[in-house]
């Protein structure tokens, strides 16, 4: 087997892996660097748009952040080449392409894949696993060919609210792995607080405090937007979202149910949810196929005259675009606070860094939490301990020389455009 790293070696992301067995190749991800159009993002591989000796049979994404999929918006892919998402980060993808009013629509014809249930493509046996991270859904995958298997991690950690996923995925047997392709986002950090010990200070923080909450938190992000939900409860506030969000959280929660799994995340029948009436909101609106959906939003749609008259009673969850309302309706940021992770640059979500920067120029209090999206290295370990693999290739790290220092010739930290025959 054959692994190509296309693009993703270095921190800026933008992954794209090619797996090669015999005539039967495939791509993990295909994203976007932060900073990057998606129509100036795309590849020139043998294949991905014109043809080839030997056709790329499939795409696999692991999750909806940019940096994993954006590319896809580029230009459109060879037709032969099969899409696989979950049905959840299909939906949310597609959303999320039609929410800017000239937005790449999203391609038709993805075939879904579900955790722990095996597919073949070619040559290759694939297993996806779903794992812990800030996105709706997560998956790394297992890839068997030529009696070779391979580990794909995509973005995951071990202390967030699905933090049992990790568990599940470090206890299955997976055999003798000849490769773990891992990220290290965040590896520079050996260790630090779960997402639950976070939320904790967070809310003795907020009992003491009379003033709105804002809290930076990407809208695909729903076990942060559910730790919220349940602080605004035990605290007697609201959690106020835009539209965009509030489709996110509904549609997610119903695929969820369809698939048997209960989530405990907030949804349009949340008594404490409020819904702004922003322009996320009314482009929502303006989606046909989404007219029942906010038909029901409109008993949880609140005016800004109650926004204002209730801001001491408020969560507000910053997303890319929330300074543009906030801008225009709120101009009373006394007593208010700003909590935000310490250690994310929130390059996975295009625009929350300008609406954070925004936020933080108020003059509320500013208070960074210990808490990240990505791997801390012990997790890391964890893995590689669990798995045992005999080649690791670290991706999205400026770290490849703690890896190489930790886990000695074993380490392979390829660069973009670089190869690696597994024999």
């Amino acid at each position: 087997m054959k692994i190509t790293l296309h693009r993703g070696a270095g921190p800026a992301g933008g992954n794209c892996v090619e797996l090669q067995s015999g005539k039967s190749r495939i791509l993990l991800d295909y994203g976007v660097p932060p900073g990057t159009a998606p129509q100036q993002a795309a590849l020139n591989i043998p294949g991905l748009y014109d043809k080839a000796q030997d056709p790329i049979l499939a795409l696999l994404i692991s999750h909806t952040h940019q940096s994993h999929y954006g590319a896809l918006l580029a230009r459109p892919i060879n037709p032969g080449i099969k899409i696989y998402m979950s049905e959840i980060m299909e939906d949310v993808a597609r959303i999320t392409a039609k929410m800017p009013r000239d937005g790449r629509p999203l391609p038709f014809g993805i075939h879904y894949f579900r955790r722990g249930s095996k597919f073949i493509i070619g040559r290759f046996v694939i297993t996806p696993y779903l794992m812990d991270h800030d996105s709706a859904e997560a998956f790394a995958f297992l890839v068997e060919s030529e009696g070779k298997r391979v580990i794909y991690t995509g973005h995951f950690r071990d202390h967030g609210g699905k933090a049992s996923a990790f568990r599940q995925f470090i206890a299955a047997n997976m055999g003798p792995v000849d490769a773990l392709i891992t990220e290290g986002v965040k590896a520079a950090l050996d260790k630090g607080p779960t997402e639950q010990e976070v939320m904790a200070q967070v809310e003795a923080r907020v009992k003491g405090n009379n003033g709105a909450l804002y809290f930076a938190c990407p809208a695909q992000d729903i076990g942060q937007l559910t730790e919220l939900s349940q602080l605004a409860v035990k605290t007697r506030r609201y959690l106020v979202v835009d539209g965009y969000t509030a489709l996110l959280l509904e549609r997610v929660k119903n695929l969820a149910a369809k698939q048997g799994v209960e989530l405990k995340s907030p949804a349009l029948d949340t008594e404490y949810l409020r819904i702004v009436k922003s322009k996320a909101t009314q482009r929502v609106y303006q989606m046909e196929e989404y007219a029942g959906i906010f038909r029901r939003m409109r008993p949880r749609m609140y005016g800004w005259e109650w926004v204002r008259n209730n801001l001491r009673k408020l969560i507000v969850p910053v997303r890319a675009g929330t300074q543009l309302w906030a801008e225009e309706e709120i101009k009373d940021f006394k007593g208010a606070t700003l909590l935000y992770s310490a250690w994310d640059d929130y390059a996975d979500e295009e625009g929350l860094p300008e609406a954070l920067a925004w936020f933080r120029a108020r003059g509320m209090a500013d208070v960074p939490m210990p808490t990240t999206g990505h791997a801390y290295f012990c997790a890391i370990r964890k893995l590689v301990e669990n798995k045992k693999p005999r080649c690791i290739i670290p991706v999205n790290t400026a770290q490849a020389q703690k890896f190489a220092a930790t886990f000695g010739k074993k380490v392979r930290a390829l660069k973009d455009g670089e190869a690696l025959d597994l024999d």
